[in-house]
């Protein structure tokens, strides 16, 4: 192509580019004078300039207005010396800084550009975002000069190769596409840290130093987050390439744009992560994910095919973090590029922890076959030294541990690696294990012994069993009563009310310190005979600090470990810390990691994304040190990340295996009527709980425990699952306003705990109402919502009028909650541990103290009444749900005898003490989530 032709090209495509829309076309046909190749060049681009929104990037001869510098040129106190490239946005030299004796890089803008007020916005835009990011893996700006009117940026000069030019030599081996990757991702996190999106992520954006250090640049099309008033008015589209394909080189961005940015839809930081996924696959396999001829080809290509899966040749964790990341769906996609490093990171350490994982002992392998069975299912009981397996610099000199492998006869169903606590652990001899198994029973079993003892037996579901120091008490929670029974049996006595326990440990000085999922304080401490209970820790909110969980003692009592959770980032951005209890400071020693023990062989062993991990630490200086590696592929955890194993002081460890276990990812929403018949109602498989069927029927809120832990509504009719909640905080407990206009719930959103609402027809902006806990139902006239405090040990009243007032309806020394008013707002139901155990209670409404019927006999929990009033239903211990019949009509409270109407693989009972079933407007049917059958028992190991 001729210069002239280039710059008839170019002057026409700045000519109607400034014009209308709907102008360009009879403009282009007038002026073209019958050139077809003319008209269809400039057709094409701007084409290209209307699927990205913005500046396009052009050929040069596109640009005829560009100020280009010579060599030679000065400006302040640098020389150009010679040109580096052009992009969409500007042109590139290399220059000499002569005040400083260094050579820089200088970014200016053309000067047709330089008059319009919205791109010369941008370009400073750019400087300030620059500015922000000083990371090593991020391209530094040094300045801002003006060189004759025309806006210049002075950059970082980075020697080396773009990854676009280490690409065309082929793929890259796996163990250098890693830790490229890995400096991506570090940026990437820098950036998103600052709320910025850099939304232009693709090979020739990134380059390689001779050193191997990877800098990310042009951060000049990065969005800023929704704080940023200096973008809302500029278009967020990257530059999208004319031509898909120019000589078999991707000569563009089309190919690394999201499904989302590619539909002209909002973007976030997860559209980073999509084109991090594209950079990698193109990294692994040589050819980019997404393959067109044409710009039109591409976006296709994005929108509706999958990559060719079959060209990685890589490790199955691998290729599952590239399907993560190229989820079509953002909601389904990685969250943060954060947990994308931080799982490149595990398989980097994973890989260079091979040989050290070959020399240990691999307990699972060497527990094959020992199994004891309990009831009708088989479990396996194998007792492993670890110390050993941990103690690499001194394994010549270290013997090998005597494997212990036992028998035992059976004790009862076992439910371990089901519940969502802890469900064993060890003595720190060594020579005992606790576990809970079913009808909330507490086993200790003696690894001398072939046969297991019942030492407790509690009305409501157990967690989080820990041992005293000297092995002779279990300390555990019965709902959310802190107890301790001595392992030779006996009463169990009463330690604190401490709400929801979340973690406990006992310490050497015959003290407890627990958690709780109050944000407001962390770690609790009281006396292991009762008393005060005094606040050790509260969470930095405005660090980003949620909870403060799982603490662990350690060895002599000087310090505590504990998980620090975060407000965003899910699971890995859990953070291990410790204590120091003398000093009150507490500091983090691992990240990504959670539920950390220690082991007396100088190690942390903690959980990450479901595996078993060790790190040395220094227990003086109260630090780790070196690099992780993995002890166990697979260890049960919990969805908040606690780990279901123990370590005894002797290094034995005791750990809960599940191979057949079903994940809660598999419940499904199924109504079932009073004869067991069931119709599923088509929602997918997710970790639903807290189902609530609208007023008319048409809908279902139902809760979602997954990593994002938000409400979605489910529309019968349509058959749609819609998120309605965003955040990664929890939100959990819908209800519906009598109205079925608002759904209200409980959140913690940005360390906040309390009742939020807001519409149920979509996203929208969540309203705060009040402090305290979850609610439980809506009165009938839509007045008031029931809600429990004090840790949800009482009932209150919140007003729904405007007023936000809160009035108490019911507080007794005994613990009060999921209260729900009858249909004709004459009672209250309610569930009270007054008797020792949950029982169910009526009392009228408002005044429920002035008048109490005990409608339960052997436990019960999470009442709901009848769309017509007439029944009252409940769930008792073992799972069944209860019906009495309630006669409506007369003066006084007139109710029958219990009798169970349901009972099956349905998931009645849940952690947060919330009704998980619901009731059809109809009363014929109910909702209830169901859970299929593990397909072979959990096991000790």
């Amino acid at each position: 192509m001729t210069p002239e032709r280039h710059r008839q090209i170019g002057e026409l495509y700045h000519s109607a580019l400034a014009l209308a829309p709907e102008e360009r076309l009879a403009f282009l046909e007038k002026v073209s004078a019958g050139d077809a190749d003319l008209l269809h060049e400039v057709q094409s681009l701007l084409t290209a300039h209307a699927v990205a929104g913005s500046f396009i990037a052009a050929p040069a001869f596109a640009r005829t207005a560009a100020t280009s510098l010579v060599v030679g040129h000065r400006f302040a106190h640098y020389e150009v010396l010679a040109p580096l490239g052009m992009g969409g946005m500007g042109e590139v030299y290399r220059a000499r800084d002569r005040k400083l004796g260094r050579e820089v890089a200088i970014k200016i803008l053309p000067r047709s550009f330089s008059a319009d007020p919205g791109r010369r916005a941008r370009f400073d835009r750019e400087a300030r975002l620059l500015a922000a990011l000083n990371h090593p893996h991020i391209g530094a700006i040094y300045g801002v000069e003006d060189i004759d009117g025309i806006g210049a940026l002075v950059l970082e000069l980075i020697e080396g190769d773009t990854l676009a030019d280490r690409l065309e030599r082929g793929p890259i081996p796996v163990s250098e596409a890693l830790n490229i990757a890995r400096q991506i991702g570090d940026a990437l996190e820098a950036a998103q840290d600052r709320g910025i999106i850099h939304r232009d992520l693709k090979p020739a954006n990134i380059k390689i130093t001779p050193e191997g250090v990877v800098k990310v640049i042009d951060f000049g099309l990065a969005k800023a987050g929704v704080d940023d008033t200096t973008s809302h008015n500029l278009s967020q589209s990257p530059t999208v390439t004319v031509s898909g394909r120019r000589d078999g080189v991707i000569v563009g961005t089309a190919a690394y744009m999201s499904p989302e940015q590619a539909r002209g839809k909002p973007v976030d930081k997860r559209t980073d992560v999509w084109s991090f996924g594209c950079v990698l696959y193109e990294m692994l396999t040589g050819r980019v994910a997404f393959e067109g001829d044409t710009v039109s080809d591409t976006l296709a290509a994005i929108l509706g095919r999958e990559p060719d899966w079959s060209a990685l040749q890589t490790p199955a964790s691998l290729r599952r973090l590239l399907q993560r990341c190229l989820e079509k769906d953002p909601r389904r996609r990685l969250h943060d590029i954060a947990d994308a490093r931080i799982e490149i990171e595990d398989i980097i350490s994973e890989a260079a922890g091979t040989s050290a994982d070959e020399t240990a002992v691999n307990p699972r392998r060497q527990s094959a076959g020992l199994r004891w069975s309990l009831a009708a299912v088989v479990t396996l009981v194998t007792v492993v030294a670890l110390t050993w397996s941990l103690q690499t610099a001194r394994q010549a000199q270290t013997a090998l541990p005597r494997i212990s492998r036992l028998t035992m006869a059976s004790s009862g169903t076992a439910a371990l690696g089901i519940a969502k606590t802890r469900s064993l652990t060890i003595t720190p001899d060594g020579t005992r294990v606790l576990y809970v198994g079913s009808n909330n029973q507490l086993f200790v079993r003696a690894l001398d012994r072939l046969d297991a003892t019942a030492i407790f037996t509690g009305a409501a579901p157990l967690n989080w069993v820990f041992v005293s120091p000297d092995g002779q008490w279990a300390g555990f929670a019965e709902a959310r009563v802190l107890k301790k029974v001595a392992l030779s049996g006996g009463p169990a006595a009463t330690i604190a009310r401490a709400g929801l326990t979340i973690g406990a440990t006992w310490a050497p000085d015959d003290t407890i310190i627990f958690a709780t999922p109050d944000p407001a304080t962390g770690l609790r401490r009281v006396s292991a005979g009762g008393g005060e209970v005094t606040v050790l820790t509260r969470p930095a909110q405005a660090s980003g600090e949620l909870h403060h969980l799982w603490p662990e003692m350690l060895p002599g009592g000087r310090a505590v470990l504990f998980t620090i959770t975060a407000t965003t980032g899910g699971l890995g951005a859990a953070q291990v810390a410790v204590l120091d209890l003398a000093t009150g400071r507490y500091t983090v020693v691992v990240r990504g990691g959670s539920h950390a023990h220690y082991v007396a062989s100088g190690h942390l062993v903690y959980t990450a994304e479901g595996t078993l991990r060790a790190v040395p630490f220094d227990l003086a200086q109260l630090e780790t040190r070196g690099m992780p590696v993995t002890v166990l592929p697979r260890v049960v955890t919990t969805p908040e990340g606690a780990g279901d194993f123990a370590v005894a002081a002797d290094g034995t460890l005791a750990y809960v295996d599940a191979p057949g276990a079903t994940s809660a990812a598999a419940r499904t929403l199924v109504w079932v009527d009073r004869q067991g018949r069931e119709e599923p109602l088509g929602a997918p498989p997710r970790p639903y709980f807290h189902p609530r069927v609208s007023p008319d029927g048409n809908r279902v809120a139902v809760a979602i425990e997954d990593q994002e832990n938000d409400i979605w509504v489910w529309d019968l009719a349509r058959r749609t699952l819609d998120r309605l909640t965003f955040g990664r905080a929890p939100d959990f407990g819908p209800v519906w306003t009598p109205d079925g206009r608002r759904l209200v719930f409980f959140s913690e959103r940005e360390g906040w705990a309390g009742l939020q609402w807001q519409p149920a027809d979509g996203p929208g902006n969540a309203e705060k109402l009040t402090t305290g806990g979850p609610p439980s139902g809506v009165t009938p006239d839509g007045a008031y919502v029931i809600f429990g405090a004090g840790g949800n040990q009482d009932l209150m009243m919140l007003a729904l009028d405007g007023t936000r007032r809160v009035q108490p309806l019911l507080q007794t020394p005994s613990v009060e909650r999921n209260g729900v008013v009858s249909p004709d707002g004459r009672w209250l139901a309610y569930e009270s541990d007054r008797a020792g155990q949950f029982e169910i209670y009526v009392g009228p409404f408002p005044h429920a103290s002035e008048g109490q019927w005990q409608i339960s006999k052997t436990g019960g929990t999470r009442p709901l009444w009848a769309p017509s009033g007439q029944e009252l239903f409940y769930v008792r211990p073992d799972g069944a749900l209860m019906a009495v019949p309630v006669d409506p009509h007369g003066g006084r409270w007139s109710a029958g005898s219990p009798a169970k109407v349901l009972e099956g693989p349905y998931v009645t009972r849940s952690l947060r003490d919330k009704r998980t079933y619901d009731m059809s407007t109809d009363g014929k049917r109910f909702l209830v989530v169901k859970q299929p059958p593990n397909q072979a028992a959990p096991q000790i190991v």
